[in-house]
């Protein structure tokens, strides 16, 4: 025999029950199957080869030995599997398959049948009328029901509104257990339309069920059609007033603060027509209050006039002097780049080809020691060159001499002799400054 078998309530199951006889064999004289029903046993079905098969009046249309053979007038008895078909909650027992047998005596097992409920799930508005009020209280918005189960549902939300569930369960006569879960929200405009999603899992199986939300609130209002260019003279000009309700508005008003509307004006329902030219007399605040049954709300709009129109610039002018910019600024800079590379290139290629770019690093020296001192002289015209050249430069004046060299004479000096003929006096070669 199986240690235990389960079926769902309305379901069919197998009771296996098998006899393995012996060598020589044994003689089964009977076998009967009974329910244990606190610890007294109950007759379920018996099998006896003289007198046939007999089910119990509460299992006879319910119960029935699967094997054929157990039914013939010459029975065989060693598979005495019974089926139940249409389960129910009462028939979760353990039942006792016993084999009377001569000489061996009664031999006996046992199967544990365990009966399921699937619990039936349903979604529901936790109340008719949900209404977004201005005091932001939590409410319950949602039930979802798992009904009549056995093992009880397990019950979760799955959705985009942000709020929290409460969970209760009921204890059923029949054994069955119904849970009840609730959504808790603060009910708003941005919570309407959104949907709510119960998921309800049992054993392997999951439930799903969905309800919608629908909130009522207030009308949200706007007044449209002024765009700041109402100019005297100009005609055909509208106010209109928009408003998103739930449910939808059933009356619009209009009126002018601090005064009345002017004869000229027409009103059609949520629409306001300003009838021939415009005037200063038209100039004012207007407001329209949208009522629906949960509310009223009122939205303005400061309605001023001007001499002349203000100046229209068309959208496709507006878009083809973007491009123009976007194209000159693109323009602007490739050239840019590639003025830049030019020099780059350039400057790289007069570095190459100079001679001081393949020269070390040059001593950088002091202006004045550039510059060769000569001997003292009694010669007034010589002494004035020699201070001249060794007078220090200004501050911040000095400038490099433009000659390429320069050439400088010692002067007389008494007692020495002069060049020999044809000797040109030395010169003194002046330094590159770098």
């Amino acid at each position: 025999m199986d240690a235990g078998k389960s079926g769902y309530v309305g379901s069919k199951v197998d009771l296996r029950c098998q006899f393995i006889n012996s060598v020589p064999p044994v003689k089964i004289s009977q076998v009967t199957w009974q329910k244990l029903v606190n610890g007294s046993k109950q007759n379920v079905a018996i099998a006896n080869p003289s007198l046939g098969v007999s089910v119990a009046p509460p299992y006879r249309d319910r119960v029935a030995f699967r094997n054929a053979a157990v039914r013939r007038r010459t029975p065989t008895l060693e598979d005495t599997t019974v089926t139940f078909s249409s389960l129910r909650l009462s028939d979760e027992a353990a039942y006792i398959c016993e084999y009377t047998t001569f000489p061996a005596g009664n031999r006996e097992g046992s199967v544990n049948l365990t009966v399921y409920a699937r619990p039936t799930t349903q979604m529901s508005l936790s109340t008719p009328t949900l209404v977004a009020r201005a005091t932001n209280a939590k409410m319950p918005v949602a039930t979802c029901v798992s009904a009549n189960g056995k093992p009880p549902g397990t019950i979760r939300w799955e959705t985009r509104v942000p709020g929290e569930a409460t969970t209760k369960e009921f204890q059923n006569s029949d054994g069955t257990i119904t849970v009840q879960s609730d959504y808790i929200l603060v009910p708003s405009k941005e919570t309407h339309q959104e949907t709510l999603t119960c998921v309800t899992t049992h054993n392997d199986e999951v439930f799903t069920d969905s309800v919608m939300l629908d909130i009522q609130y207030e009308p949200e209002v706007l007044v449209d059609g002024f765009d700041g260019n109402w100019y005297l003279n100009r005609e055909n000009v509208q106010l209109s007033c928009q408003a998103d309700a739930n449910p939808g508005v059933s009356l619009y008003q209009w009126r002018l603060v601090n005064s009345t509307i002017p004869s000229n004006v027409e009103i059609q329902d949520n629409v306001l027509t300003f009838k021939g030219p415009l005037t200063y007399d038209l100039e004012g605040t207007y407001v329209c209050d949208a009522t629906n049954s949960i509310g009223t709300r009122s939205a303005a709009v400061e309605v001023s006039i001007i001499e002349k129109p203000l100046p229209q610039v068309a959208t496709s002018d507006v878009i083809s002097v973007i491009a123009l910019l976007l194209a000159a600024g693109v323009l602007m800079g490739i050239t840019v780049t590639v003025l830049v590379l030019k020099i780059r290139s350039r400057k790289n290629a007069d570095n190459n080809d100079s001679p001081s770019g393949k020269l070390s690093q040059p001593i950088r020296k002091r202006p004045v020691d550039d510059i060769q001192h000569p001997y003292q002289s009694s010669d007034p015209e010589a002494g004035s060159k020699t201070a001249s050249l060794n007078r220090p430069p200004s501050k911040n004046t000095f400038c490099p001499p433009s000659h390429a060299t320069a050439i400088f004479k010692y002067p007389p000096v008494p007692g020495a002799s002069s060049p020999p003929p044809g000797v040109a006096p030395y010169t003194f070669p002046k330094e590159q400054y770098v």
